[in-house]
Order: C-alpha cells, then sequence, then structure tokens
C-alpha cells in the first residue's frame, strides 16, 4: 500500500519492511525457496535451480536499482548505502565521511 502511495506522490519509500532491506520481495522469495526447494522437500531439480533462480532475481534487482538511481539520484544511493539489498543486519550502516 505504501508503494503503491508513494508511487503516485513521485517519493521513495524507505520506512517499514523497506527499512529493513531494499527487496524484502526478494527475500521473502528467497526464503521460500530455500525452505521448501531445499530443505523441506529437495530435489535435483530444486537443487539445481536455486542458484540460477537467486542469480536472475539479483540482477532483475541491480536493474531496479539503476531505475531508482534514474528516478532519485543521490536520495536513493544514500538509502542503499544504509540498507542492505536482500538480508536484514541488525547494525545498521552508517557513511563514512
Amino acid at each position: 500500500r505504501s508503494v503503491h502511495a508513494a508511487r503516485q506522490d513521485g517519493r521513495l519509500v524507505t520506512d517499514g519492511v523497506y527499512a529493513r532491506v531494499r527487496h524484502p520481495q526478494y527475500t521473502g522469495l528467497f526464503m521460500i525457496i530455500i525452505g521448501e526447494g531445499l530443505i523441506h522437500w529437495p530435489t535435483i531439480v530444486s537443487v539445481a535451480a536455486t542458484p540460477i533462480i537467486f542469480g536472475a532475481y539479483g540482477l532483475l534487482a541491480k536493474r531496479e536499482e539503476q531505475q531508482m538511481i534514474d528516478a532519485f539520484g543521490d536520495e536513493y544511493r544514500a538509502y542503499a548505502a544504509r540498507v542492505p539489498m536482500f538480508v536484514p543486519s541488525n547494525h545498521p550502516r552508517t557513511q563514512e565521511a
């Protein structure tokens, strides 16, 4: 809901789940793949497909990040410098001077 509203207003969402990771949808997908495809019910196909899926979504995320830089510039760069891409961290990143 907040992403849709922000898109309408032309602003960047950096709160809520987006304060923890830049790509929460992909984080959730990765968790599902690991849980179901590698831990719960591993098959040769799911084990072989996992790195391919992770790589494809990693490339997609990089493309989306470039679009965000094009749209928001330094605001997005600062956000990306402090918020991890996929895996939440307990230690917030800080910008070094």
